[in-house]
């Protein structure tokens, strides 16, 4: 069943990709923008992550922590990531079941809407930021959602994509 907004997080326990613990019941006093990508190898996701790259003084200024889960294992994402620094915590989860707790969907008709808005595009910019190729590991047909967590740990915005890359407006992240 899809979350709502005003409702607690459901909160988890993992290791990012580096194997740092996140814990989301530890995070008061910080928002968090927990985003559920598809996979490394998705250019759509990656000229994504380039997107909230450009601003994460953005992201600094609002006191707000981003989380990105991929359904990639965590080599995947390391090759990914070419052992770079980046401002955000990346999580694997290739056994799908962070996405699970936030009920993430899968849909092949909301794929095949993608082409409708702007899928090829998106994908060829995405394509030409990758610094090398990588594979895709993740399922084909996995939606993206996207959740603004704030400090007492409720969910203040929930956003399940309606295709491929449909994602929150960065200006709504404050």
């Amino acid at each position: 069943m899809k979350l709502s907004q005003n409702q607690s997080a459901p909160l988890f326990n993992t290791l990012d990709i580096w194997q740092n613990t996140v814990s989301l019941q530890h995070q008061q006093g910080y928002k968090i923008y927990l985003a559920f990508m598809r996979n490394a190898g998705c250019p759509v996701c990656n000229l994504r992550v380039h997107e909230l790259l450009q601003k994460a003084d953005h992201f600094a200024k609002h006191n707000i922590k981003v989380w990105l889960v991929y359904e990639s294992t965590q080599a995947k994402m390391k090759e990914y990531l070419s052992q770079q620094s980046y401002p955000f915590t990346f999580i694997a989860d290739p056994e799908n079941k962070l996405y699970h707790l936030y009920s993430v969907e899968r849909s092949t008709g909301k794929v095949l809407k993608s082409i409708f808005n702007g899928i090829l595009g998106k994908t060829m910019k995405g394509q030409k930021l990758y610094k090398e190729k990588i594979s895709q590991d993740g399922h084909t047909n996995t939606i993206p959602a996207d959740f603004l967590i704030d400090e007492k740990g409720r969910l203040q915005i929930v956003h399940y994509g309606t295709y491929i890359g449909d994602h929150l407006a960065i200006e709504q992240l404050h």
